[in-house]
């Protein structure tokens, strides 16, 4: 009895030795599973009725808020936002400035950015277009997903009641440079 027991005991064990023992092969046995997920990054600009509304003579320091700039990108590696002014090159001085074309007045001006910190963003970027009229960034992000974030922007001069009468202009372009 002995023996027969070791006789079966010696059978099942070679058979399942078989049946998933190196190389016996019945079949594929992966899934190679994959997706991919393309970036999106994109920025919403609005403007802010102060901005058509600036309060040039009024006399002193003035801070407005002019806009927002909601964000979103799903790229690591992320990106700049990158701010210009149509008047910045000329007429002369150098920097951003409102133009009125009819009475040649000029009343310069910086833009500014308050930003959330996400991605190592400075919380504010100040002075921007003040006196030169490349590398403004407004937000640098290094390294984040960016979901419905808004940074503010802000331009600030100082007002002179000894401009003349006119239309005074300028366009800030904001744009989204990714990394």
């Amino acid at each position: 009895m002995k023996s027969l027991t070791r006789v079966v005991g010696l059978f099942a064990f070679l058979a399942l030795g078989l049946i998933a023992g190196p190389g016996i092969c019945l079949g594929q046995n992966q899934i190679a599973l994959q997706g991919v997920v393309a970036a999106q990054c994109s920025i919403v600009v609005t403007p802010l009725g102060a901005a058509s509304a600036l309060p040039l003579t009024t006399v002193g320091s003035q801070h407005v808020q002019v806009g927002t700039v909601l964000q979103n990108c799903n790229k690591k590696t992320g990106y700049n936002l990158v701010v210009t002014s149509a008047n910045c090159a000329t007429p002369t001085p150098v920097g951003a400035k409102v133009y009125d074309a009819t009475s040649l007045g000029i009343l310069q001006y910086s833009a500014e950015f308050d930003n959330p910190t996400t991605g190592g963003s400075l919380a504010a970027a100040t002075g921007l277009l003040a006196s030169a009229c490349s590398a403004a960034v407004g937000r640098s992000v290094v390294s984040a997903l960016i979901v419905n974030e808004t940074s503010t922007v802000w331009v600030n001069f100082t007002g002179s009641a000894l401009l003349a009468a006119g239309t005074y202009l300028d366009t800030l372009t904001i744009v989204m440079n990714i990394n």
